[in-house]
């Protein structure tokens, strides 16, 4: 049988946490990656810089649908990232502007789950399909305590589910690609 099942899994502690703290996005390409077979990548090259866009605590999410068809014999996985920026103003507009417009994003989406060193665990989306803004809106809001910014949707669909990056200084596996 070509896809055997080599091990399962146990429950672990209770020392995880939802959300996501910061993501990545690549102004630049990737050229290869390594480690992408077994999910945990060791090394990312390229070029161009991961700039970093930070989310409120408790706004932003990933998730990963996966998507079989069984009479198709096909998989994919469906990924979508929601993050929130918060206050309208001219220099979140255009940034929102060129995100809306770039048709092969590459996004590290670092989540609050191993954030005991304060640096969660992070995962590469769009890998080999690139991600593009799907969705998003801006607004002020009603109330005095209401969102003031744009919600932003960005989505993709994949061959693999995202490849964690190995370690906790996303710098120490690029090689070519700056991390600010």
């Amino acid at each position: 049988m070509a896809c055997e099942i080599t091990s399962g899994f146990t429950l672990d502690c209770r020392d995880n946490a939802g959300g996501v703290k910061n993501i990545y996005i690549l102004s630049g390409s990737i050229a290869g990656t390594t480690g992408a077979t077994n999910g945990l990548l060791t090394d990312i090259s390229g070029s161009g810089e991961f700039f970093k866009f930070e989310l409120t605590k408790q706004t932003g999410d990933f998730t990963e649908t996966i998507t079989p068809s069984e009479a198709n014999g096909t998989v994919f996985y469906d990924q979508a990232i929601n993050a929130p920026f918060h206050k309208m103003q001219s220099a979140t507009r255009n940034q929102v502007k060129v995100l809306a417009q770039n048709p092969d994003l590459k996004i590290i989406v670092e989540t609050n789950n191993g954030i005991e060193d304060s640096v969660g665990k992070f995962f590469l989306a769009g890998q080999f399909n690139g991600m593009t803004m799907t969705g998003g809106s801006g607004a002020t809001g009603t109330a005095f305590g209401d969102m003031n910014g744009y919600t932003l949707t960005f989505g993709g669909q994949e061959p693999f589910p995202a490849s964690e990056c190995s370690g906790s200084d996303l710098s120490a596996i690029m090689t070519g690609i700056t991390v600010s």
